[in-house]
């Protein structure tokens, strides 16, 4: 099947991870078509038509019907892209159906459940040689009592499988640190009486700078098409968050382990894997493994690697060649969530109001903002009085005023 007779994907999930695949594939020439359970800052990209649809997890079997009353028609099969946990689990479990109206490129489904769960996930890469972090399952209160008494604190509570986490617990924060047993024990007691197991693990030592992330595709006949490496700036929340500053980096230690992991476990398809440099003994340790596209995507694309699109191509059995290179130091900046963690950073005595201007110049790409796609960032600035603020906001932005 030629590209110019099918010029159309979908993409589920229209957070501002949703965001950067529709802009690179809208870039294209290719027409978009974004799905969600609510309305999210990529539904105002002029390089989309949204679709409401109903929860896929929450509402499953009215999510399936939904499906075949809108792409039964189509005559084809579209291309596919999951930038939200909800979708991907939703259509890795009905694969078998929904294959009959997209084309996608997915690890086996035993495989994804393996990886959305934390602890498997965990022993997954420690058969594939990978270092790691010190590890333990909680599934109720008695399991602390298995742990070690010498073990290393401070260390990290996070949710064993992510969408109960993000449903019982916190839809945005990840998890929590805790400083002794004793805090151990009383945060355990309130998030396990919520059927929601966790694990825990010691913390890596190192500032937010150690971390890194592994992306790649690999194609439906098993080729790295491309390969990109990032450096976290700053994370919000402030060292147990998401990147709210990132920059493109080449790092050769850092491909080779990615490499090494994801062949390790047979993945496939898009990803992404975290790792954290650890002072005190000088390695990269695995944090988790993302089966989908990760929520600064649009950087790849602003430094010439465009995931969505080889993705895209991939899936129509095109022919394509890999990518082996992009521009470095190029930075991607939530602004929002970037300045909220400069105040705690403050707070905290680590960054100073000039060392945090500083670490903003140069070249960056906005999660809301492009010259081609300007209306999304009025919905990050509020339709309400701020949106009378919102042109001048932009106009900052075009002229460099704004960093």
């Amino acid at each position: 099947m030629k590209v110019q007779l099918l010029m159309e994907a979908v993409v589920f999930g229209l957070f501002e991870t949703g965001l950067g695949v529709i802009r690179s594939l809208g870039q294209k020439g290719i027409k978009v078509i974004g799905v969600d359970f609510k309305k999210d800052i990529a539904w105002y990209s002029r390089y989309v038509k949204p679709m409401l649809c109903p929860h896929p997890l929450k509402q499953e079997k009215e999510f399936i019907e939904w499906i075949d009353m809108n792409f039964k028609g189509l005559g084809h099969k579209c291309p596919v892209f999951f930038t939200s946990d909800d979708f991907l689990v939703a259509f890795s479990r009905n694969r078998a159906i929904l294959s009959d109206y997209f084309l996608f490129n997915l690890v086996s489904h035993s495989l994804l459940e393996q990886i959305i769960n934390k602890y498997s996930q965990y022993e997954l890469a420690k058969e594939a040689g990978i270092d790691l972090p010190a590890t333990w399952l909680i599934r109720n209160i008695s399991d602390i009592e298995k742990i070690p008494q010498n073990i290393n604190f401070p260390c990290f509570i996070k949710g064993q499988e992510v969408n109960s986490w993000r449903t019982e617990i916190h839809g945005s924060i990840k998890g929590f640190p805790v400083k002794d047993f004793q805090e151990l024990r009383e945060k355990v007691s309130n998030i396990v009486s919520k059927n929601v197991p966790v694990i825990l693990q010691e913390v890596i030592e190192g500032p937010d700078t150690n971390h890194f992330k592994y992306c790649s595709y690999t194609s439906l006949s098993g080729e790295i098409l491309a390969e990109f490496t990032l450096q976290k700036i700053r994370q919000n929340p402030v060292h147990f968050g998401v990147g709210a500053v990132v920059e493109s980096i080449h790092k050769p230690e850092l491909i080779q382990i990615g490499r090494k992991l994801f062949s390790g476990i047979g993945f496939t398809g898009i990803g992404s894997a975290e790792f954290k440099y650890d002072n005190r003994d000088g390695r990269l340790k695995l944090i988790e493994i993302n089966p989908r596209y990760w929520q600064q995507n649009y950087l790849s694309t602003a430094c010439g690697m465009n995931f969505p699109y080889l993705n895209y191509l991939d899936l129509l059995h095109e022919s394509v060649a890999g990518i082996k290179d992009f521009k470095k130091g190029v930075k991607w900046v939530n602004s929002y969530m970037d300045f909220d963690s400069f105040l705690k950073y403050r707070r905290e005595g680590i960054l100073t109001f000039s060392e945090w201007r500083k670490s903003l110049k140069g070249e960056k790409v906005y999660h809301d903002f492009t010259w081609d796609d300007p209306v999304p960032v009025f919905y990050e600035t509020g339709f309400g009085w701020k949106l009378v603020k919102a042109p001048l906001f932009i106009y900052k932005r075009l002229h460099g005023r704004v960093s």
